[in-house]
């Protein structure tokens, strides 16, 4: 049994997959407020976490999840969540999905990612919180070190996307722009993204300075910028749980 209990497709037929726990304490996890995919409707979300109260969402097992993206005839799928490097059964599903053409992207902080599972994906966003270790250690509960020494060790392939999340107050562009130099010692081609953070801390207003950080971190490394807040003109496709 995998810790897999929501998938969503998108339109151009990926899928995305969230697994349940994560050992990290993000002061600003999305997890801490929304279980669920945050393009889906509002009802949406509302019945799934009816039925998430009632406890009647299971894990699916690898054949469970491999059977329905065959059926989304889905090519590739992001995992994230959640951990998805803490599920014992990770390089298991790579491997079966891998076997039926379906292609793994992981969002991970690293913590279970090692060279057998990095071999096997197509590729891996890596969360790099805050470079300084006593505020990487505020915001997460854990220390950077091994986070930036796997950064180290994986970098200069072309799989691998770092990025980070401006936090009005705590995670501002001088703390961003840290992440970018290290990044540019490590691999110069590095892709390095910068997102706003989500939720009851997120505020419209900081996408100015996110543009004006961005600018200041494309002179050290490229940078790229997640797509600003707003209505996504068509939600996901849910596929699982199914809404009865």
């Amino acid at each position: 049994m995998t810790r897999v209990y929501h998938i969503v497709q998108f339109r151009d037929r990926s899928a995305y997959m969230i697994f349940y726990g994560c050992s990290w304490r993000c002061a600003y996890c999305i997890w801490s407020f929304e279980k669920w995919n945050l393009c889906l409707p509002r009802e949406t979300k509302e019945k799934l976490s009816e039925l998430w109260d009632k406890k009647t969402i299971k894990f699916l097992t690898i054949d469970e999840i491999v059977n329905i993206l065959k059926a989304n005839d889905v090519k590739l799928v992001f995992m994230g969540g959640g951990e998805p490097t803490e599920d014992p059964e990770i390089k298991s599903l790579v491997s079966h999905l891998k076997a039926e053409g379906i292609e793994s992207w992981i969002i991970t902080n690293t913590e279970g990612l090692d060279d057998e599972l990095f071999g096997m994906i197509k590729g891996a966003t890596v969360s790099v919180k805050a470079f300084d270790d006593d505020l990487h250690k505020k915001i997460t509960g854990f220390s950077n070190v091994d986070l930036l020494e796997k950064i180290k060790h994986f970098g200069a392939a072309e799989k691998m996307t770092i990025e980070t999340v401006y936090v009005k107050g705590l995670v501002e562009c001088d703390e961003i722009i840290k992440i970018a130099r290290f990044l540019k010692l490590v691999n110069s081609q590095a892709r390095f993204r910068i997102d706003p953070v989500v939720g009851k801390l997120h505020n419209d207003s900081d996408y100015d300075e996110i543009k004006e950080c961005l600018k200041k971190s494309n002179d050290i490394i490229y940078t790229s910028m997640i797509r600003p807040s707003g209505k996504v003109p068509q939600g996901p496709k849910l596929l699982y749980p199914v809404i009865l």
